[in-house]
């Protein structure tokens, strides 16, 4: 194959469920390029959805919870599955109440990106100004935590340190929210602090 050439596509012969738990798992099969068949396991999921909830104070909120995959308490950034019948933006201002009982001046939408090479699930990202608390956290069966902020001068020491699950996200989305143009008056501060906390790193 040449650099110009197209990279075939594979062609998927047939699926069959393999789990069904809070993820589901499926099997397809697939026929190669070069005639040989191969199977693999996809993960089913829906899409999610992560915040980047800055605070009129330059502060950004986190939401520290126990996560039984690194089997330690992981600094997260606010969020959660996308309900049926939400967008990202509804589906990320419920999750950032329910989690952490803030709630959003303004947000912008940063885009998504696949989670995974053997999912269907996409990761959107959330960047929103002017995060206030208005409520309790309301944490479903199963859910616990501590809510919690950090300097916003420290929050991409903290999205690089590797202790998180969603840092590329939000990095994409805080470079896409930096580069966008024409955004809303409510964001417009938000995204010079933000142009100011990217440039060191960008420089």
């Amino acid at each position: 194959m040449t650099a110009d050439e197209p990279v075939p596509r594979w062609i998927k012969l047939g699926t069959e469920p393999m789990y069904a738990g809070y993820v589901r798992v499926r099997r397809d099969q697939y026929r190669l390029p070069d005639g040989s068949e191969s199977g693999w396991d996809v993960i089913e999921i829906g899409d999610t959805v992560s915040v980047v909830a800055f605070t009129p104070d330059d502060r950004v909120v986190l939401f520290d919870q126990y996560r039984v995959g690194p089997e330690r308490v992981i600094a997260e950034l606010p969020g959660g599955l996308i309900d049926p019948g939400e967008d990202a933006v509804e589906a990320g201002i419920r999750e950032l109440q329910e989690e952490t009982g803030y709630r959003p001046g303004a947000v912008f939408h940063a885009g998504a990106e696949w989670a995974a090479a053997n999912s269907r699930r996409r990761k959107n990202i959330l960047i929103a100004a002017d995060c206030v608390r208005v409520a309790e956290p309301q944490w479903e069966a199963g859910e616990t935590g501590r809510v919690r902020e950090i300097l916003a001068a420290a929050l991409l020491e903290h999205l690089v340190s590797g202790e998180l699950s969603d840092a590329g996200a939000a990095l994409r989305g805080l470079h896409a929210f930096a580069r966008a143009g024409d955004v809303p008056a409510p964001l417009a501060g938000l995204q010079r602090s933000v142009r100011t906390l990217l440039a060191p790193w960008t420089a």
